[in-house]
């Protein structure tokens, strides 16, 4: 903070002290009848007491031939500052300016305490006034310029900053950006690379252990399934029981892996046009076929299409509805709709729906709402609390969201919501 406010210190200085030497220097390159005119009319000032010695047939006769306009004073007559007063009585010249900007001249007689004013001189024409604000205008810009190069490298540091977080919101958390250490903001962003690098370097970490613990899962399951097949004199009870508990883990293995490979996806590259209706036409016809559930759907149009990863809506879309059948008691109502460019994909049940004080965290991995809906004491609604966060995480990544709300049915209404491109 002291190193930036010292910069733009010594850039405003330097700024104000080259813009006012400079105007001033062209000021009187561009108008030197004018400042010839204030001298020469100072010398004639000078000569007035010999010439005119306080008579005023010489002052008229002076007036006449100089064209300018001679007054005599008394001391008294005006309000002196005391450095003015001081140059009076030494016999120097003293230049004022009127609310019209014309120059007075004031010069004291040597003899008496006679003042006599000179003036007031012709005001400077339009063409010096425009050229005066040209000057300023300049004067301005240049200012603009120097506060231009001063803030260059805090914008282009602002840029990378801009740069790296997009890169990070599109999951490309390769880092590359120099930092350049000259730059006032310089620490800002060896800060910001420090944290990206890092949050990359977690991110590795944290794929790295969940592939290891789901590989180093499937194994002693896979040993398991086939140390019960081969086992004798077991009841047929425990061989299912054994074999759902075995399924249940296997199903965890594979929800953990989806959950955390979403975020190793490629925005651009991963996304193509897909046909929704096609896409959830067949996803009914599926879901159908394994319940005794009524599933409606409606499409808003028969050929909906929208830029996106298919795989991945596909799963949000199926989750959704596995949830659907899994909570609702007879009827689920799939629904598209398309507003202000973005489609609407809604899955409504009439189930029990979900408590106001739960729909923020509905939404969160490894969330069960209902104890009572516990996986060890309903088979049919068990779950592990990945699905819904699954489908928010699909949506983040696809730049959407989701949300849940009433259903008109009775139940909850979960919404999808994605741009159309």
């Amino acid at each position: 903070m002291i190193r930036l406010f010292i910069s733009l210190y010594i850039a405003v200085v330097l700024g104000l002290f080259t813009i006012n030497w400079g105007s001033e220097w062209l000021w009187r390159q561009l108008t030197p009848d004018k400042h010839n005119t204030l001298q020469s009319t100072l010398m004639l000032a000078k000569a007035i007491p010999a010439l005119i010695d306080g008579k005023k047939t010489k002052r008229t006769e002076f007036q006449q031939q100089t064209g300018l306009t001679l007054t005599f004073l008394s001391m008294a007559d005006i309000a002196w500052l005391t450095e003015q007063k001081q140059q009076l009585q030494l016999g120097d010249t003293v230049v004022t300016y009127n609310n019209q900007g014309q120059a007075m001249i004031y010069l004291k007689s040597p003899h008496d305490s006679l003042l006599y004013q000179l003036g007031p001189l012709p005001a400077s024409s339009n063409e010096n006034l425009k050229l005066k604000y040209l000057l300023l205008s300049v004067s301005y810009l240049l200012l603009a310029a120097f506060l231009a190069l001063w803030a260059r490298p805090i914008w282009r540091d602002l840029l990378q900053l801009k740069t790296m977080a997009e890169k990070i919101s599109d999951g490309n958390l390769i880092i590359d950006t120099q930092v350049n250490k000259h730059s006032p903001t310089a620490i800002v962003v060896q800060t910001f690379h420090d944290m990206a690098s890092r949050i990359s370097r977690l991110l590795s970490e944290q794929k790295q252990l969940v592939n290891a613990v789901s590989h180093e899962l499937r194994t002693p399951l896979s040993r398991l399934r086939f140390s019960l097949a081969i086992m004798e004199n077991v009841q047929p009870q425990q061989v299912e029981e054994i074999t759902t508990d075995l399924q249940e883990m296997e199903n965890l293995v594979d929800e953990m892996l989806s959950y955390a490979r979403i975020e190793t996806l490629e925005q651009e590259n991963s996304k193509s046009d897909v046909n929704i209706s096609e896409l959830l036409i067949n996803l009914v016809e599926k879901h159908q076929r394994s319940t005794n559930k009524r599933l409606t759907l409606s499409l808003s149009d028969e050929q909906l299409s929208c830029c996106c990863n298919g795989f991945l809506i596909e799963r949000a879309s199926q989750n959704l509805i596995s949830n659907a059948i899994r909570y609702a008691n007879n009827d689920i109502v799939i629904k598209t709709e398309v507003s202000n460019k973005q489609l609407f994909i809604s899955v409504a049940d009439d189930g029990c729906g979900i408590a106001e004080a739960d729909k923020d965290n509905v939404f969160d991995a490894f969330t069960r709402l209902d104890e009572s809906r516990n996986k060890s004491q309903d088979k049919q609604q068990g779950g592990f609390g990945l699905g819904l966060a699954i489908v928010k995480r699909i949506m983040e990544w696809h730049k959407g969201y989701c949300f849940v709300e009433n259903s008109t049915l009775g139940g909850a209404k979960f919404t999808l919501v994605i741009d159309i491109k």
